[in-house]
């Protein structure tokens, strides 16, 4: 199986970017732990100030579609309201 890459963006609500940036930490730190995470890196966008970007590579497609339903993800989906107006996620195909 082919490996899913995952640029996403996110809008957080302005004035609240600290308090979102700690919480999101978390959360990686427990994605990074899960099956098929082989990297989530986190950066803040110097030309947006209110987007943070996340890089996400996972070793297949049922390893991310089963991150996408756990119990931490749809624990994220509660958190994630209270901080964030819009998120994009752009999946990725490797060039051969």
């Amino acid at each position: 199986m082919s490996k899913v890459f995952l640029f996403v963006e996110i809008n957080v609500k302005p004035g609240n970017m600290p308090e979102f940036i700690e919480k999101l930490k978390k959360h990686a730190s427990v994605i990074r732990t899960e099956a098929g995470c082989q990297t989530l890196e986190i950066y803040r966008n110097t030309q947006k100030p209110d987007v943070v970007n996340v890089w996400e590579i996972w070793s297949d497609r049922p390893s991310w579609d089963a991150h996408m339903i756990n119990e931490s993800s749809k624990a994220w989906q509660i958190v994630a309201a209270n901080f964030v107006f819009g998120e994009s996620i752009t999946v990725m195909d490797a060039l051969p």
